[in-house]
């Protein structure tokens, strides 16, 4: 029962995985550059934001793939 739960889970963050470390090292990233200067923050938060959509359009566009399959 509980095995089987686990394993559920586990197939279920594995989808996300990549995606869940990919914005938290994007927060990261933006968040280290707001200490060192805050108009370098804005400029790499602009950047992060435009690589991120620029991503999801092609991840859109390309259909379902990924996912550890």
């Amino acid at each position: 029962m509980v095995r089987t739960l686990i394993t559920k889970l586990k197939q279920q963050l594995w989808k996300y995985i990549d995606v869940i470390f990919y914005f938290v090292g994007l927060a990261g990233i933006t968040f280290g550059a707001f200490k060192i200067n805050e108009p370098l923050g804005y400029i790499v938060g602009g950047v992060a934001f435009l690589v991120s959509g620029y991503l999801v359009e092609l991840i859109a566009a390309g259909g379902e793939k990924g996912g550890g399959k």
